[in-house]
């Protein structure tokens, strides 16, 4: 979603900096479990490779159930983005009753995600959706496309035969999927293009111009919508 070059596909379905290249780095074990101990120890790693390996954003399609902000993940997350890097997150995954950004989602240093669709925006993820109500104190700083988004199938991954999850295979390479953890990468692709159109923005003004390039808000007393055409105006 945010470079895959659409080699699967022959083309057809391509990330939004398809020039791009991805440096994986495994913070959860094989069942997509990890805590707060791992995901420092890999934005670590970013912060002391960034120069060889010309690191500029980094995705996080991941999130805690902390409601407090958990302070050496943040100053991880706010370390990277004072060294230039940007570093975008998802909104998280509510089971319909928090009304909270969790840790590291929280920090300022961040560009906290939100998914939406054509009829109103959410936070969605594997329990659900649930509404971003508008009262909620500390709302995602930008919203973009996150249902049924189309992305690539892991040879390794498994389902039943009698589950939903058949309908949202598209191939023996993809599969649909919804969620913040989807929405996360649209923005990471976007900020890609433009650090490649203007790679002396620093991560403040990435975000600044991020969000005020936002298509028109919806409900109007919430975030705008993602808006990659005016972000590389």
């Amino acid at each position: 979603m945010a470079c895959g070059n659409g080699y699967a596909s022959h083309g057809k379905y391509k990330g939004i900096a398809p020039e791009s290249h991805i440096i994986s780095v495994k913070i959860l074990d094989k069942s997509g479990q990890g805590n707060s101990v791992h995901a420092i120890a890999g934005l670590k790693w970013i912060l002391d490779n960034a120069r060889k390996y010309n690191i500029r954003v980094v995705n996080l399609s991941i999130g805690t159930n902390d409601r407090k902000p958990n302070i050496p993940l943040m100053d991880a997350v706010n370390t990277l983005w004072y060294q230039g890097i940007v570093v975008i997150a998802a909104a998280g995954n509510p089971d319909g009753k928090r009304n909270y950004l969790p840790a590291p989602s929280i920090s300022p240093r961040i560009i906290t995600v939100g998914a939406w669709e054509d009829k109103f925006l959410y936070q969605t993820g594997t329990h659900g959706n649930s509404i971003f109500r508008k009262d909620t104190p500390s709302p995602p700083d930008i919203w973009a496309p996150g249902e049924n988004i189309i992305s690539v199938l892991s040879p390794d991954y498994c389902f039943d035969l009698q589950n939903r999850d058949t309908k949202k295979v598209v191939d023996e390479h993809y599969i649909k999927m919804s969620g913040t953890s989807m929405a996360t990468p649209m923005v990471s692709g976007t900020a890609a293009l433009m650090l490649e159109k203007y790679p002396n923005l620093t991560s403040d003004g990435l975000k600044r111009k991020l969000l005020y390039s936002c298509r028109q808000q919806v409900p109007p007393d919430q975030q705008g919508l993602l808006n990659i055409q005016a972000c590389l105006a």
